[in-house]
């Protein structure tokens, strides 16, 4: 996954990004929703051709973080609309306590 270049190969973070799991990721969008990351990496990443990555792309990206964070998996593929993305809110504290 091209992510690790920039947030590490554990996706702790690196130098100049921050970590796409762990505490620190789960303060930094505790309480917005699934859409507004969605959208965040749809039109951010990748840092070096910002706005490239398909609905489908960004979606599996976002599969993958929430699986690295140990969210349970869905009962079907994660929508690739924002619209419907922003119905859910993440709600998994820093601390690993819900």
């Amino acid at each position: 996954m091209q992510c690790a270049a920039c947030h590490g190969s554990e996706l702790t973070g690196g130098e100049s990004a921050p970590p796409l799991m762990g505490g620190e990721f789960l303060s930094n969008w505790y309480g917005l929703t699934v859409g507004d990351l969605f959208d965040r990496i749809r039109v951010s990443m990748p840092a070096d051709r910002p706005g490239t990555l398909s609905r489908e792309k960004a979606a599996d990206i976002l599969s993958h973080i929430f699986r690295v964070n140990g969210f349970p998996a869905g009962k079907t593929d994660l929508a690739t609309q924002s619209e419907y993305l922003k119905q859910i809110r993440i709600e998994a504290k820093p601390d690993g306590k819900n």
